[in-house]
């Protein structure tokens, strides 16, 4: 009698997962010395798309797919690859090394695919460079703020600040600045609220102007950051001024860190 298998422990998928990157890199390294460096990165992508399936290696070639919450799409990843149950690669062809935004988007792309391991292929360099990464997963909730007595509508800010709080705790930390953005906007409009994203305004004699906050039932605006040290006065700064020109008394910002999450609010005072 056939029995079901045994579900695999996080070790021995760390160890295949690691088979399948060398073997990936394998073919990365083929393509690169038969292209050369320094082309873009279609080029590279084109070569290496069949040879995982030639191993025998189950993938995806630029899977599109929506983050959707509550009905809204928040965002759309798009990464090179998915080699499905192991690892996410990404191509780059780069004059530098890899920088911080690069790890933000492959980090993102992990969350959204629930797999842990990813890896930067670089083809812009003479020899070949790899970096290899691992995403871990982190829960966090807002820390309670009273409202200050500047803010016009406390039940509108209350209902913001706790459908972002659900969002956050649905959701979990790891996500970049836009994808969050995306998320606030989706959670503020579930709870049947009217949010008017990237407004613009004339600033002087320059119209035009886009703002990038939400405005939320006219009343108030909202600023998201993501994966900073956490929230300074330079968004506080910025926020007053999109209030400035978006003739708003009072606003909420939003960070999204890498392991905490908190908000602040910020007041402009109308003439």
């Amino acid at each position: 009698m056939n029995q079901d298998p045994k579900p695999k422990s996080a070790d021995l998928l760390e160890s295949e997962g690691d088979l399948v990157s060398h073997a990936f890199i394998g073919h990365a390294m083929k393509v690169h010395a038969a292209v050369g460096p320094g082309l873009g990165e279609e080029i590279y992508h084109q070569e290496l798309v069949g040879a995982p399936t030639k191993s025998g290696i189950e993938h995806l070639s630029k899977p599109r797919r929506d983050l959707v919450y509550r009905g809204i799409v928040a965002d759309t990843f798009e990464p090179d690859f998915v080699i499905e149950n192991h690892f996410i690669p990404e191509l780059k062809c780069l004059r530098g090394s890899f920088a911080a935004e690069h790890l933000v988007q492959v980090f993102c792309y992990c969350k959204f695919w629930r797999l842990r391991t990813s890896l930067l292929v670089d083809f812009g360099k003479q020899s070949l460079m790899w970096k290899r990464l691992l995403y871990r997963s982190q829960s966090a909730g807002f820390t309670e703020t009273t409202l200050p007595s500047f803010v016009s509508d406390p039940s509108l800010a209350t209902a913001i600040i706790q459908a972002v709080g659900q969002c956050l705790d649905e959701v979990g930390l790891g996500y970049r600045q836009t994808t969050w953005k995306g998320l606030v906007r989706a959670a503020i409009q579930s709870g049947g609220f009217e949010v008017h994203p990237n407004p613009t305004v004339t600033v002087l004699n320059h119209p035009g102007i886009t703002v990038c906050s939400l405005v939320v039932n006219g009343v108030c605006a909202v600023f998201v950051t993501a994966l900073t040290d956490g929230i300074n006065a330079t968004d506080r700064a910025t926020l007053q001024t999109h209030l400035r020109w978006l003739n708003l008394g009072w606003g909420i910002v939003f960070h999204f860190g890498k392991s905490k999450a908190d908000y602040a609010f910020a007041q402009h005072s109308k003439k």
